[in-house]
């Protein structure tokens, strides 16, 4: 008897371990990677930031600028600005799968969590392309300021903020009936858009006006204009909304907001030219992707330090959301 409890036992020991190693081994297969796009040799470096390399480097079209990773890590759309065209990239096998004509001027692009609608910012035509990207089919287009470049989107409030380049403005869409319900002026040249987690601020990143712009976006009013470093371009919310990350181009710097203060906290100083910037989903590493020197530095937010550089393809820019689980 004492044999069979032991052996019983044992049975359930082992079975509780082998469940553990299955559920470890699922968890794992779990990897979180950067998509860059590099315009100047018209690819995606896939980088598996696990071990902060490239792991693929995918063809896609003419010069590609912006990115936007579906809600569901399936897929990621990829604006071709000289092409023409979005390519649609499959994240399970790292290829591109198609491109879709559209506009003249594609350049931010943002994918909605229903999986229906993909929206491009047409720089020369002046509006917002929503396109179908199953079908590839133009579902509607929305007029909006001159050159609409970065785009944010709030799924719980169903709002879609575009960054009007040479209007000096933020359009705010309503996407239950696709209409810019305001238009809120801003810095000069704005370009690239962040909005905090839960949806309540926008702000808009001014580039000759070398500022931020913080709107709220329940009065639709500017709460406070921020002076950061040189030239800004991009800029991403921490995902605890204490932090705002501004990407400065000219200075080769991060200037890191306090969200509370307004403040600038501190300096990050990284590569020539940077571009595009995003967060790993836990919040503990920045990514900031350098045109100048081909690479992405990467920043321990806790220390706010950069811990690594990674080469990627020429002219890297990943203007919009890049970070990306794929299972």
């Amino acid at each position: 008897m004492w044999f069979q409890n032991t052996q019983k036992a044992a049975l359930r020991v082992a079975f509780f371990l082998a469940f553990c190693s299955i559920l470890t081994s699922c968890a794992s297969d779990k990897s979180e990677y950067a998509l860059i796009t590099n315009q100047l040799s018209s690819t995606v470096s896939v980088i598996d930031l696990s071990t902060q390399s490239v792991i693929k480097t995918i063809p896609v079209g003419e010069h590609p600028a912006g990115i936007s990773v579906s809600p569901y890590h399936d897929m990621a759309f990829v604006t071709n600005p000289d092409g023409q065209t979005i390519s649609v990239l499959d994240l399970k096998s790292l290829t591109e799968t198609r491109q879709i004509k559209v506009g003249p001027g594609p350049v931010g692009v943002i994918a909605a969590k229903d999986g229906e609608h993909v929206y491009v910012a047409d720089w020369y035509e002046n509006n917002i392309r929503i396109i179908n990207p199953q079908s590839g089919e133009l579902i509607d287009t929305i007029s909006v300021g001159n050159s609409p470049a970065g785009m944010v989107i709030d799924e719980k409030n169903q709002r879609l903020y575009v960054a009007n380049r040479d209007d000096n403005s933020v359009s705010f869409i309503n996407l239950n009936n696709d209409k810019v319900t305001h238009t809120i002026d801003v810095g000069k040249s704005p370009f690239g858009l962040a909005i905090s987690p839960e949806g309540s601020r926008v702000y808009s990143v001014n580039v000759e006006s070398s500022d931020v712009t913080a709107i709220d976006t329940k009065t639709a009013k500017v709460i406070k204009t921020i002076p950061v470093g040189e030239w800004p371009y991009c800029a991403v919310v921490s995902p605890d909304n204490k932090k705002l990350y501004v990407i400065n181009q000219d200075e080769a710097t991060i200037s890191v907001v306090d969200t509370n203060s307004f403040k600038i906290t501190n300096t990050i100083q990284i590569e020539d030219t940077p571009e595009g910037i995003d967060l790993s989903t836990d919040g503990s590493q920045l990514y900031a992707v350098n045109w100048g020197n081909n690479t992405v530095s990467v920043i321990d937010t806790k220390t706010e330090k950069v811990i690594n550089s990674i080469e990627t393809g020429k002219g890297p820019r990943s203007f919009g959301q890049f970070i990306t689980t794929i299972e």
